[in-house]
Order: structure tokens, then sequence, then C-alpha cells
């Protein structure tokens, strides 16, 4: 079966460069560091390597106290962050600069993987979530490197898919991945894949334990101040492809009640950035772009976040928050950056891959459930206009994130023992 994997990976392998050929035309780094994506590096092979493996911006995010703490407690130690999209890549960078080493995730291929661990010979790979990569796994049993799941889930949709996967890596997984599962439901589907229940902790989910720095607290403040003083604030963040015009429809019924309101959306993948500018002119509505500067926002009905690494800017002073890849089928995004920005939260039905924090957040009447724009506008005018409703739902976020703290650090137990071993 790993013979017949190996030879897919191959097979699929032009499709995938055609692919990211595609994505390049709206953003060029997806061409960039190529070569990173084979397993091939430049300069000299890097020394006593601790591998974390984050996949985009959401999962950098999140392990950002992990990777603080393995720096601090590990000085002797190099960290070697893994991501796969460019957003990933350039928040590692913007974060972190040259106190960690950063390259793309390579392909799954023999070859690329292969390639991988020889140069950077990792002590151990901790893998933010759950992305499974057959010969990747496979190779951490083969080169003896201890493999940590970290804040690990299985969703419904894909234990059928990871029942196969399992199946390539099947030595590694019975002679030990440490998993560190967001829950027991997690943890027990992990045991019914094959995993050993002894080296299987439920750990919680790591983005509990989000960091807000204080800098990035004055600066919404300043920019409250200065441009949007007077002004009702809702964001639609992290929207995928069909959900602003679902947005944008609600905005349009907001503004009945509303004229003064400003909604302010901000596209999860920045490859959408001109498409979605493309569907507000559509739409005719009056509004700005974030890379255009905040000059004559006055009479602009949304405001385009065209650029990376504002949206907690504007969930810092927003009077609700619509987090998307809810509405179809992507499952959902982080409700936990809003929640700890004091923002009131909205999000669609579909929110899967965010299971566990809804039900915690709706039963905290913390979260608002929507199925459309009437819905959505409806919800909007509601916290918007009953400042009661807005601080109930502000303080049972608060009391969700508080209550469900010290993932990182019952994560960073099961990792320490296996660093350990490797200084003496």
């Amino acid at each position: 079966m790993r013979i017949l994997y190996i030879i897919a990976t191959y097979l699929v392998l032009p499709i995938v460069l055609i692919h990211m050929l595609f994505k390049s035309f709206d953003d060029l780094t997806y061409l960039q560091r190529i070569g990173e994506r084979f397993g091939y590096y430049k300069g000299e092979k890097p020394q006593n390597i601790l591998w974390v493996h984050a996949v985009s911006y959401g999962e950098v995010k999140a392990a950002i106290p992990l990777i603080n703490k393995l720096r601090i407690n590990f000085p002797q130690k190099r960290v070697l962050i893994t991501t796969t999209t460019p957003s990933g890549s350039r928040l590692v960078k913007e974060l972190f600069g040259n106190k960690v080493d950063h390259v793309y995730l390579p392909y799954d291929t023999k070859g690329s993987v292969i390639r991988f661990f020889k140069y950077f010979n990792p002590e151990i790979a901790i893998i933010i979530e759950t992305e499974l990569w057959p010969n990747i796994f496979h190779y951490c049993g083969v080169y003896k490197v201890p493999l940590v799941l970290a804040s690990a889930c299985v969703s419904d949709r894909s234990i059928s898919l990871y029942r196969i996967l399992f199946k390539l890596f099947q030595k590694t997984v019975s002679e030990g991945i440490i998993i560190g599962a967001q829950t027991q439901e997690d943890a027990e589907k992990f045991i019914s894949l094959g995993s050993d229940s002894h080296k299987i902790k439920v750990t919680g989910n790591i983005k509990f334990d989000i960091e807000i720095p204080s800098e990035s607290v004055e600066e919404a403040k300043e920019l409250k101040e200065n441009y949007f003083q007077a002004r009702t604030i809702w964001v639609a963040g992290s929207t995928h492809e069909g959900e602003e015009e679902v947005v944008l429809e609600a905005h349009r019924l907001v503004l009945k009640d509303n004229p003064n309101a400003l909604l302010v959306i901000a596209p999860r993948n920045p490859d959408r950035f001109t498409a979605v500018k493309k569907i507000i002119k559509h739409k005719k509505f009056n509004f700005h772009s974030w890379s255009e500067g905040l000059n004559n926002l006055d009479n602009k009905e949304i405001l385009l976040l065209d650029s990376l690494g504002q949206l907690n800017l504007f969930y810092s002073i927003a009077n609700a928050s619509f987090v998307g890849g809810s509405l179809f089928s992507v499952g959902g995004h982080n409700l936990l950056e809003p929640a700890s920005l004091k923002t009131p939260i909205i999000t669609g039905p579909c929110i899967n891959n965010i299971k566990d924090i809804s039900q915690k957040l709706k039963q905290n009447n913390a979260l608002v459930i929507v199925k459309g724009s009437l819905e959505l506008a409806k919800s909007i005018n509601q916290i918007t206009q009953n400042k009661e409703k807005s601080d109930k739902m502000i303080l049972g976020g608060l009391k969700v994130i508080e209550e469900n703290k010290g993932s990182t650090e019952k994560i960073f137990e099961l990792i320490k023992p296996l660093i350990d071993r490797n200084l003496f």
C-alpha cells in the first residue's frame, strides 16, 4: 500500500505544480523558494533542531505560545518552523525574524521528505493541530524522530480518510506517536485509528492560550480614536468565496437601520483580495481599501482589508464580528480571537472544524449562529443596538477562554521529556 501511495504522490505532483502556478498569478510568493518544497536548501546544515509544523496563518498564530516556550526552555536548541502557505510564511518572518529557522514543508514525495530529514536532522517533530502526511510520518519512524501531534483533532468528515492514511505509517503509529488531543472525543477517535492509548493525553485546544500583545491593544485604541470614533463598526473576518455576497447583502440591510455603519471585510486568502474588490464594486457600495491609507473614510460604507495583519485591530474596535468559513462547507475559523478582543461573535452553521469551541461559546451565550443575510443583518442590529446583550456576549466569551486555558503547558509536558533525553 505504501508503494502505491509513493507512486501516487509523484503522479499527482504535476497537478500540484500547475495549481501553484495558477495561484502565483495573484500571489507570486507561491513560486518563490520552490526548491524548499522539494527538500533543497541553501547554506550550512543547522544543528539541534526542534521542528514545529504549522500549516498556515491561523496555525502559526495558535503555535506562538508553544514556540516561545520552546525557545525559552531550550535556548541551546534552534526552532525550525515549517508552513505550507505563503501567508503562514509571512507571519513567521513577521513574528520571529531570524530568531527561528523557517522553510516550506516539503511535498510528501519520498525523495523530498528524505532530503528534508537528512538536511535538518530534527530531534523532534511537533505538528500543530492535525495534518497527516504519510511519508513524513513514516520517515519520522525511520529516522527515530519523536512525533507529537499537538492540539490534535479529527473531524467526523475526515475520519474515514484518516483510517486509510494511518495504515501508510502504521509502524510509526504502533511505536508511538504522542498525541495531545483537543477533547476526549478526539482521543477516542485516534485510539480507533490504531494509536496507542497510553500515548494519548487530552490537553485541550491550544487556541485558548491566545496571546494579545499590549502594543496591539494600544494601536487599536488609537485607530478607533483617530478614524472611527463616531461609527458603528462590524467586521466580516476570514471570509471565503460566496460569503462576501451574503455579507454585503446583510450590510445593505444594516445601513437601512444605521446609515453610519461601517463594514470591514477581511478575506481569508490574500489571493482573493482583487476578486473581493470587484464584488464590492459590482454591488455598488462606496468603499475604501486599507492599502490606500485611511484618509477620506467619512462617507465610505465598506473598508476592505487587502493586506494581512490588521484583522485583530478591527476585532478590537468592532461592535460585532462575523467569522467566515462558516456559511458553506469550509468548516469555520477561529472564534477565540474576536472573543479575546472583547467583541460579540456571529458565525454561520457550517462549523464542524470548531465544534467544541462553538459549543462552549454557545453555552455561555457568547455566540450567535446565522444562516443567511437576513439573519446576519438582524443579529448585527440587535447586538449593536443593545448594550446589555453585547456586554453579556463579551463576558461569556472571556469566561470560556479563561476556563479553558492551559493547553500549551500540558503539551509542553508531553514534549519536554522527549527533548531532555537528547541533552545528554
